[in-house]
């Protein structure tokens, strides 16, 4: 082979490797653009579904269910009250209609006014009438002391002295401190010959209230009777000056200053 064409070929093989070796760098060129378009496509769409995401997470919610359930809840109490309210009306025509079956209470008498009668009867002496009055009173309130006091006296005024004192001691009982009946009961058992409890109920009498001037008036009696004569004229002063009933005190002065 000549030179030239040695030359040549030689030329020829170098311009084929040139031509291998640059299109191997376009291929690889190529295929490292390709590698990249493709990291960068799967970037992208990596970053567009990561905004998507985000996005769709920190989206505000629609208001319209709130909305639905607070009407709900609006709603729920109205419906209570309406139930209430027609609970309150059915009720309250119950009690109307209860009240309409009440059976009517007869009204008792007055005790009050039967008491006063009683006192204005025994004022003009009419003991049995006043009797009948108290009896009709006690009827009503069995549990009324001042009834019983004064059935007391009206029994005394008619000479049923043992009624009269268990009329006193029923007053007595239900007013322990009633020192008045205890001066007309011991006045009673005078009456019926007992001293004893009548000298034992005056003196609690006294105790109870000492500025009771009939209490020493009848107690001075009782002593002058049984000849204490010093004891006597003692609750003979006491009453003079506790009482403002003057015929009695006149009576006693004439008592005082003796025969």
């Amino acid at each position: 082979m000549s030179i030239i064409l040695k030359a040549l070929k030689k030329a020829e093989e170098s311009k084929t490797e040139k031509e291998t070796i640059i299109q191997s760098r376009a291929y690889q060129v190529g295929n490292k653009k390709a590698l990249a378009l493709s990291i960068m496509g799967f970037i992208g769409l990596v970053l567009l579904f990561s905004v998507w995401f985000y996005w769709s997470k920190g989206r505000p919610v629609s208001k319209a269910p709130v909305k639905i359930a607070d009407k709900a809840a609006e709603a729920q109490p109205q419906e209570v009250a309406s139930t209430r309210n027609s609970v309150r009306v059915a009720t309250d025509r119950a009690v109307s209609a209860a009240k309409k079956e009440e059976p009517t209470v007869a009204k008792g008498p007055d005790v009050n006014k039967l008491r006063e009668d009683a006192v204005r009867q025994i004022k003009e002496k009419n003991y049995s009438g006043a009797e009948d009055i108290l009896r009709k009173a006690l009827a009503a309130k069995p549990e009324d002391p001042v009834a019983y006091h004064h059935l007391g006296f009206a029994l005394k005024n008619q000479s049923r002295y043992k009624e009269a004192s268990a009329a006193y001691q029923k007053a007595i009982q239900l007013k322990p401190d009633y020192y008045e009946a205890m001066n007309n009961l011991a006045v009673t058992y005078e009456l019926l010959g007992n001293r004893e409890k009548a000298r034992s109920l005056y003196l609690k009498a006294l105790s109870i209230k000492p500025s009771y001037a009939e209490g020493h008036l009848n107690y001075g009696l009782l002593l002058e009777a049984e000849g204490n004569i010093k004891d006597a004229e003692s609750h003979y002063q006491a009453f003079l000056n506790l009482s403002s009933d003057e015929t009695l005190k006149i009576m006693v002065r004439e008592r005082l200053k003796g025969p």
